[in-house]
């Protein structure tokens, strides 16, 4: 029995997976369950500003200009200027952007071990 259970909580999270938001939820009303799901939503906070500062580091990393403009400034003929040009980074990073996705879907399976219940999966 509890493994249909978590078999179609697999489900349900998968299908929810491709969601841009969260599924609505039925929060407990306990003190318990309160102060359990206000524990998910600290984790979620910490999961959320770790990921942030992640994705900072990425950004700063693929930002060479700094580099480039010292190697541009030192050089001493066109083509050691060009080829100081040539490392510039210019494209998209992609680790760059924030994914707080495992940090929605850990505290949805939070608050549902705390006594949350989905109101709709669409």
């Amino acid at each position: 029995m509890m493994r249909t259970i978590r078999i179609g909580l697999a489900l349900v999270l998968m299908a929810l997976a491709g969601c841009a938001s969260e599924p609505r939820l039925l929060m407990p009303t306990s003190p318990e369950g309160i102060a359990c799901v206000a524990a998910c939503d600290a984790v979620r906070a910490r999961c959320i500003t770790s990921e942030n500062f992640r994705a900072q580091g990425a950004a700063s990393g693929c930002d060479n200009s700094h580099e480039v403009q010292t190697c541009v400034d030192r050089a001493v003929d066109d083509r050691t200027m060009l080829a100081c040009q040539a490392k510039q980074n210019t494209g998209f990073c992609p680790d760059s952007v924030a994914d707080h996705t495992p940090c929605n879907e850990e505290r949805l399976m939070c608050a549902l071990r705390c006594g949350a219940r989905m109101l709709d999966t669409e």
